[in-house]
């Protein structure tokens, strides 16, 4: 038992916490995300992100987890979010596994493209897009889910500089290296990465060091994603590169 609900199964272990599967006491199936003791990085970030659940629980989307609460630590059940249970893969999973479909591919990217414009237009920036951060229904259904975990915009700017050393490496934008301002266009920049990922069928860097990638972030425009593979037309290819500019106006 955890927070009152009834725990059964560890769903996944990521960077952030750990997810179960859990039931509450009627019966109803929910995901519960225990966040690891270490995430918060100072009593501002937790309190931000309590306040951040209030907004995140009046969120409607299809291509968007829902969030139904975030429970305090009590002994030892830790800082809880709960959230609705989405029941199949992520979209990592379906980028290492799944044949080419190109079809398919471009379904869960428009999925995807209307899940972020839904949190932007609420003013709301993901700050950590990924593809393990895209969970799919067993329907095929696209949604996003751990978004706006390290804080809002403005905590994000002004009082933690730390919080882009969370950040996945392979997918963080030029201007959270640069440690300049952040919004919605860091979020586009992830997309890119992942779509690159998708269509190109390898990363975009292909580099043995943390610093090596940053460099890549900061300077390099990756190889098109046509000549890396030809199954990809030149018209997405072009997409793609324009998500991927170095700063955040020529998205």
């Amino acid at each position: 038992v955890m927070h009152g609900y009834k725990v059964d199964l560890i769903l996944g272990r990521g960077g952030t916490g750990t997810v179960y599967r859990g039931y509450d006491k009627k019966g109803n199936v929910v995901a519960l995300k225990k966040f690891h003791e270490n995430f918060f990085r100072n009593p501002l970030h937790l309190r931000d992100l309590k306040a951040s659940v209030k907004r995140f629980r009046k969120l409607d989307h299809p291509n968007v987890v829902k969030i139904l609460d975030f429970l305090d630590a009590k002994g030892e059940d830790g800082n809880c979010m709960v959230m609705e249970l989405v029941d199949g893969p992520n979209l990592r999973d379906y980028i290492i596994k799944a044949p080419w479909n190109f079809q398919e591919r471009i379904g869960i990217v428009q999925q995807i493209a209307m899940g972020l414009q839904y949190l932007h237009d609420n003013g709301i920036t993901h700050h950590d897009f990924k593809p393990a951060n895209v969970l799919f229904t067993r329907r095929g259904q696209a949604k996003i889910c751990d978004f706006s975990l390290y804080g809002s915009s403005l905590l994000f700017e002004l009082f933690d500089r730390g919080a882009g050393e969370q950040i996945t490496p392979m997918f963080v934008a030029p201007e959270i290296i640069r440690r300049e301002k952040t919004g919605p266009a860091m979020d586009q920049y992830s997309l890119g990465i992942t779509m690159y990922m998708m269509f190109a069928e390898r990363p975009p860097f292909m580099v043995d060091s943390l610093q090596k990638l940053y460099k890549c972030h900061l300077s390099l425009m990756p190889d098109n994603p046509s000549d890396i593979n030809p199954k990809c037309p030149q018209d997405l290819a072009q997409i793609i590169l324009k998500l991927l500019a170095k700063t955040p106006d020529k998205r």
